[in-house]
């Protein structure tokens, strides 16, 4: 391992080094001054208790702490008339097992223990007693993992997302033994991604933008310096690869969060890269929900027009929809380059009873566009890096990126009356491609002229994934016991063909000629059918201080494919994590954990025995801090990741391999969100990584660092809200990347260290919003691998609320 030397650090590595210690050592926040003996008009309609309290602490300007899960399904008879906060919140919650607790900075609600003798008798008050130890609905909320509405309208909203859905459930992150970073909607509304791996920019421990602005790869970019492989799961459910070249890309304005599980992740979700995993949650009906379209104008004359509507259908609040249609236009970096977009995501959610909830959700997507330009390496070819951005290597005439998708999915939970719940997730979705493309191959002696190839994809794939499981808690004594047991089950079909083609003229990269007639390639039929089951256990273990959490799971995960030296793959494998953490009363909470995965890997010995699965092993160490009601989260976490089984050379038999290579990834990272006063977010992360391999059968790759893994990245954000102009808001944010390695020839190389700058302005009233992003504000040029970067692109756009 490689000892990281603080003398090395760039100055805006060594500042957010500072700064992290600063934030630790004690921040000051302001406490809300609650108005209890006021009273005020409430008239807030008979329905859903959960969009009751949220509308009654909305207007009444106060913070409320609950687990909205535990409510679901609860009915309130609602308010009409002059109330106090206290008197309004306990009228509400009258015929509920519940009662409001002011706490210091924050009301809670709670089971009810005891009322006052004129409600009811001290035999019913015993009763009662006697019958919330009994049922765990009713259990104190102080005990689960609870979800903070900020609802005091006169501070700004802060960056700080609470729980987390990677864990089959909402999880508290602090009391969580493992690194998890979430960018929630007010991060994704005020900065602007174009994509979901753009939302990540600034989460430790993610690199993006790893081969420049390629809209076939749209993955969440390389974590903890390994490839998420182009794979991403949504609500808790995969989404595959398809083919050699294209992955999912659902649209940033249909995604209401973004989660990263920092390591392995099979215990959870079966195969995967020993990395970690994205997992996007899409946008749901709400009773409360507020409507709003939006038009927004870029760069390369990009405008977009966005829907996103909803609410109650009924009175009784039974019956929820909601719907997302965005519109896109786009020419793109490319001359004659497209990046045109239709996406259209229903929902719908029907509250069958008090106990059971359906929720169905839609997705039909269109996209039109011009994959990035492949020209010859710039590493052996310097001429390149003096080429116009908006040149390309192919013909606009030839290029095209076509993808479509569609699914159709639900979220089902049920209560039973002995305290378990019952959920399924399910999804249909199908994804078609229409890919080809020229790319340069090698610059000649004249050095301006290129020699192409091209290649051409046409692709359909079609998955069916079904997630069911079961939910309670248990207590033993003082022991409290979180259980989930379930299945889950993937079944994926891909039809298709890829071809190649070498009847390409040659290119003058100075005086480019381009419309010519060039022939597709003929495509080579090909097929894959997958298959994988997953049977897992997840336990959450409370006692004092203590929480611990260890799961365990078995896969059988079977490929069949069209090849000659390899038609079938079949893998079983068991995995599993545990972690251990202690919450100390002032929000400090150091933990421990260890991680494994598995992932199927393509390829047979001399002998014709088939490649054994790689496998991933994670030790992590961390500390999080996060004082009780207040809008901050700090972790930092050091790893070591271990992948094994991996393919090297066969000293024996030149052309084959063996499975005793090994990759090693080891780092640190810090993470902090904050808001700093009432006018000031912060978020800050920085990360050291040391990926390399360390075991491989050609000297020369021993040492050798990971691809597209940077040593060093820093991140900063900070955004001002004045007071004296209420709705105003400027923000700005630096990226830094350390040297980058690449490849070429088999050869390492390094892309140049680059600081990258970001800024926002917005103004917001309950009825609009108006707002100019920039990325890149300085137009850095860089390059990310052997692909040019994006240059500076600003974007304004317009939103109207009703």
């Amino acid at each position: 391992m490689q000892h990281h030397a603080w003398g090395k650090l760039k100055p805006l590595a060594l500042s957010m080094h500072l700064s992290m210690m600063l934030i630790g050592s004690g921040v000051l926040f302001s406490a809300t001054v609650y108005a209890e003996n006021a009273t005020s008009d409430y008239k807030i309609p008979a329905g859903q208790l959960s969009d009751a309290l949220l509308s009654f602490a909305l207007q009444a300007k106060v913070t409320l702490s609950t687990d909205h899960q535990k409510i679901v399904g609860i009915r309130s008879a609602g308010l009409n008339g002059q109330y106090g906060i206290e008197q309004g919140f306990n009228a509400l919650l009258e015929d509920s097992p519940y009662q409001i607790e002011k706490g210091q900075k924050a009301y809670t609600l709670v089971a009810k223990k005891r009322v006052a003798a004129n409600k009811i008798d001290p035999q019913q008050a015993v009763a009662n007693d006697q019958e919330a130890s009994a049922n765990p609905t009713t259990q104190a909320l102080t005990q689960l993992p609870t979800i903070v509405v900020n609802a005091n309208t006169d501070q700004p909203p802060a960056y700080i997302v609470k729980t987390a859905q990677l864990f089959k459930g909402d999880a508290s992150l602090l009391e969580t033994p493992r690194s998890v970073s979430v960018v929630g909607a007010e991060q994704i509304k005020v900065l602007a991604p174009k994509s979901i791996e753009q939302s990540l920019a600034y989460t430790a421990g993610v690199a993006t933008d790893v081969s420049g602005t390629d809209i076939r790869m749209t993955g969440g970019g390389f974590i903890r310096g390994f490839s998420d492989g182009g794979a991403y799961y949504k609500d808790g459910l995969k989404q595959l690869s398809a083919g050699t070249y294209a992955t999912w890309n659902n649209d940033i304005d249909e995604i209401d969060s973004v989660e990263v599980l920092k390591g392995p992740a099979s215990v959870l979700y079966g195969q995967a890269r020993p990395g970690g995993v994205v997992n996007v949650i899409s946008k749901r009906p709400t009773a409360d929900h507020v409507n709003a379209l939006g038009v927004s104008y870029g760069r390369y004359e990009r405008l977009q027009f966005n829907a996103d509507i909803g609410g109650a259908i009924d009175d009784a609040e039974q019956f929820l929809y909601r719907l997302n249609v965005t519109q896109r236009n786009s020419d793109a970096q490319l001359i004659g380059a497209r990046d045109d977009r239709f996406s259209i995501s229903p929902a719908f959610t029907w509250n069958i009873s008090d106990q059971t909830q359906l929720t169905i959700l839609g997705n039909y997507s269109e996209e039109r566009g011009t994959p990035l330009t492949w020209w010859p390496s710039l590493y052996i070819y310097p001429e390149i890096k003096e080429m116009p951005i908006d040149r390309t290597a192919g013909d606009p005439s030839f290029d095209r990126f076509n993808r479509d998708t569609k699914s159709l999915g639900y979220a089902l939970q049920h209560e039973m009356e002995n305290g378990w719940k019952l959920i399924q997730n399910l999804r249909y979705s199908e994804i078609d491609v229409d890919y080809q493309h020229i790319y340069a191959q090698k610059l000649l002696e004249d050095k301006r002229s290129i020699t192409r190839a091209n290649l051409a994809q046409k692709t359909n794939g079609k998955t069916f994934s079904v997630d069911s499981r079961g939910e309670k808690e248990l207590n033993w004594g003082e022991l409290k016991h979180n259980l989930s047991v379930g299945v889950d089950y993937l079944k994926y079909k891909e039809r298709g063909g890829l071809g190649f083609g070498w009847d390409v003229p040659n290119l003058d990269i100075y005086n480019p000629v381009y419309g010519q007639d060039i022939p597709v390639p003929e495509l080579e039929a090909n097929r894959t059918d997958v298959t994988q089951m997953g049977i897992y256990a997840i336990n959450q273990l409370k006692l004092d201080h203590w929480v611990a959490n260890i799961s365990l799971r078995h896969d059988q995960a079977k490929t069949k494919q069209d090849s000659v030296t390899q038609p079938k793959i079949n893998n079983n494998a068991t995995t599993g994590s545990i972690g251990l953490l202690y919450l100390f009363d002032a929000g400090v909470a150091p933990y421990l954990s260890y991680a494994t995965s598995f992932d199927p890997a393509v390829g047979m010995t001399a002998d014709g025995t088939a490649f054994k699965p790689q496998e991933g092993t994670q030790y992590e160490i961390g500390i999080k801090y996060q004082p009780e009601d207040s809008d901050l989260l700090i972790t930092a976490s050091a790893f070591d990741i271990y992948q094994t089984n991996v393919a090297t050379a066969d000293p024996d038999h030149p052309t084959k391999q063996i499975q005793t290579g090994e990759v090693r990834s080891t780092g640190y990272e810090l993470e902090s969100k904050l808001k700093v006063s009432e006018q000031v977010n912060l978020m800050l992360s920085y990360t050291h990584i040391n990926a390399r391999t360390t075991k491989s059968n050609k000297p020369e790759e021993i040492g050798r660092r990971a691809y597209q893994t940077p040593e060093q990245m820093a991140n900063i954000w900070i955004d001002y809200r004045p007071d004296f102009l209420e709705g105003f808001l400027i923000g700005a944010g630096a990226r830094y990347k350390s040297k980058t390695p690449g490849t070429s020839s088999g050869q390492l190389f390094m892309n140049d260290a680059r600081t990258l700058a970001d800024l926002a302005i917005a103004y917001e009233q309950p009825q609009y919003r108006v707002a100019l992003n920039i990325s890149n504000l300085f137009d850095r040029k860089y390059y990310a691998g052997t692909f040019r970067g994006a240059a500076r692109e600003a974007n304004v756009s317009v939103k109207y609320y009703w």
